[in-house]
């Protein structure tokens, strides 16, 4: 998330307009979890995606429609993929969603301003390892009027003709969905970290709606050596979300010109692997050494942290051989029982490539077990 924030801030701070499409509300089985966001440009190219299909076709013609000068700010509006809808989609999805689309510029509005600044501090808690909570009123646009007449109606004593009024407002916001943002607010959440981030909440009422996402930072993968199988790791692991940090005691396999997309600490030696890292329950290990001596000496310390997952490569002789070593240094079965070894999923992985597909597949798998 704070790869897709930075970008659409990038693209803000360039003097360019961005409307951005959230899944708020979602049950059932569909494309994308709440949460989930698409930023659309001007010229209808997308950063990040919320399912694809006419869905997302749809949304993107919506995020056009609000960049486009004098239209509303903001829009909220549900997809049925149940049934006849779905089937006009192409989608059997079967379930329903409900997204917000926001207009965020760089116009010099107060609105404008304040919803950049929300952004940014997100992006500044998030780098920090905090969660947050955006809180983002809107007020109706449509129903504004109707309210309104309905209100004048009742004063007259005209009760039938306010009765429709409202009615016509309430189906004015199943409908139309046109709102105005009034106010962006970001706070620390508790201490409930999760690994991913936290669901989307919308709550709509007579005035408007109140619109709360939750995020917390990406979970980290730690891996301990930068041979030929932590390249396609790191890189995949990168994309699939975490955020990688990779270090070695050699200087040519612990650089930014071979992990440009992670994060690199060259260590004095392998004794020294977690000093100055502060490894939390969020956090995964995955150890891929040059040597067995190293791979031990690695395990050992990862073995006393709280990380989520603990991974070293290597066969089941090489495992055993290592157990037993640590067995004899007193290390209880309790905790030599958490390191997955082989690592990851069994596809049969041959090539670098593959097998670091089963690793990263292991740690998506556990990272939603949560």
């Amino acid at each position: 998330m704070i790869t897709f924030l930075s970008e659409v801030c990038s693209l803000l701070e360039a003097g360019e307009d961005i409307a951005i499409v959230t899944i708020a509300l979602q049950s059932g089985s569909t494309p994308r979890e709440s949460g989930a966001k698409m930023a659309v440009r001007a010229d209808g190219s997308i950063i990040g995606t919320v399912g694809g299909g006419l869905m997302e076709a749809n949304c993107i013609e919506l995020g056009r429609a609000l960049l486009k000068d004098g239209s509303p700010a903001a829009a909220v509006r549900s997809f049925d993929l149940t049934n006849e809808e779905a089937a006009k989609a192409a989608m059997v999805c079967g379930g329903r969603l409900t997204v917000v689309a926001e207009r965020f510029g760089r116009s010099g509005n107060s609105q404008d301003m304040q919803g950049l600044q929300a952004l940014r501090s997100v992006i500044q808690h998030l780098e920090k390892g905090s969660t947050c909570r955006l809180l983002t009123e809107y007020a109706w646009l449509a129903a504004a009027g109707q309210a309104e007449q309905a209100g004048q109606a009742e004063q007259a004593g005209q009760a039938e003709q306010a009765g429709q009024a409202e009615q016509a407002a309430m189906d004015s916001r199943e409908e139309l969905n046109y709102m105005r943002p009034v106010g962006h607010a970001v706070s620390i959440s508790g201490g409930d970290a999760s690994l991913r981030d936290m669901e989307a909440g919308l709550d709509c009422h007579e005035a408007g709606c109140r619109f709360t996402e939750g995020f917390s930072p990406c979970a980290r993968l730690y891996i301990f050596g930068g041979g030929h199988v932590a390249l396609p790791t790191a890189r995949l692991a990168r994309t699939v979300g975490f955020a990688v940090t990779v270090l070695d005691d050699r200087a040519e396999f612990a650089c930014h010109e071979r992990f440009p997309d992670s994060d690199v600490r060259m260590l004095p030696d392998f004794e020294s692997a977690f000093a100055g890292l502060h490894v939390t329950p969020n956090d995964f290990l995955v150890i891929m050494t040059r040597g067995h001596m190293h791979d031990r000496t690695v395990l050992e310390q990862a073995l006393k942290t709280p990380a989520r997952y603990v991974g070293m490569i290597g066969s089941r002789r090489k495992r055993d051989a290592l157990y037993d070593v640590l067995r004899q240094r007193g290390v209880s079965e309790g905790a030599i029982a958490r390191c997955h070894c082989p690592i990851g999923l069994s596809i049969q992985a041959q090539t670098p490539e593959e097998i670091a597909v089963s690793i990263v597949a292991e740690l998506i798998q556990c990272r939603a077990a949560e």
